[in-house]
């Protein structure tokens, strides 16, 4: 697949700055640190947030590959990730009520992230209310989400919302995967062996890891996250 391919392919918005990247062949961007990340977030600014170039690349082949292997990427995220059944039926249409009705994995596909800062993504079977005009949940949605992630991450972690964890919800057109509910969130300070107990998956098995160290669809080799600027 050709730049200019992988380019109108992309199931994401692309930065000016990505597309100049990926036309120049550049590797070169800075790891984002944790205040670049917070800041992000709490701006409402997550366009912000980056991919390696070639992170960036192999998501756009990796998302083309898959949709004539699975059907869309939406059935691989079911079937194989999640492994939830076909249809999706929530036990119950609140957010998180119910254990069997969302999941924690580590996002497949991360930012360009300092050493020590940590992407989950949380898969929800029910619907999260968003507000019409501004795309972004609603604040009885926002209110159940922070419950949430304050009960599974701040007290089996001991993170603290603000401090140790960030989240965020894209807006339906920033999305790849439109139509499953999930929500992002970034930890920090945390050993990575607790979360890969806690949510039951290894880091190792993301497909970050696993395309980049197969053969097949002309990938390039994976941008590791590296410790090159600490997560502060």
């Amino acid at each position: 697949m050709d730049v200019e391919t992988i380019i109108k392919n992309s199931p994401v918005k692309l930065s000016d700055k990505d597309i100049k990247a990926l036309r120049d062949g550049s590797e070169e961007l800075e790891y984002q640190t944790w205040e670049e990340v917070k800041s992000a977030i709490t701006a409402g600014e997550t366009g912000r947030l980056r991919r390696s170039p070639r992170d960036l690349r192999n998501y756009i082949v990796w998302h083309a590959e898959i949709g004539k292997t699975h059907g869309s990427v939406v059935e691989y995220v079911r079937r194989e990730r999640l492994h939830w059944p076909d249809p999706i039926i929530a036990r119950n249409a609140k957010p998180f009520a119910h254990p069997d009705d969302w999941k924690v994995i580590w996002n497949d596909w991360p930012y360009h992230l300092a050493d020590g800062i940590m992407h989950l993504v949380v898969w929800s079977k029910s619907r999260i209310a968003v507000d019409p005009e501004t795309g972004l949940p609603t604040e009885e949605s926002t209110r159940m989400i922070e419950s949430f992630l304050d009960q599974t991450f701040g007290d089996a972690l001991g993170c603290r919302r603000g401090e140790d964890l960030v989240w965020f919800k894209q807006k339906t057109e920033s999305q790849s995967v439109k139509a499953l509910e999930h929500i992002h969130v970034m930890l920090r300070n945390v050993p990575v062996e607790r979360v890969e107990k806690l949510i039951g998956q290894q880091r190792s098995q993301t497909l970050q890891v696993l395309v980049g160290n197969s053969i097949g669809v002309g990938l390039l080799p994976i941008t590791q996250p590296g410790p090159r600027r600490p997560a502060k």
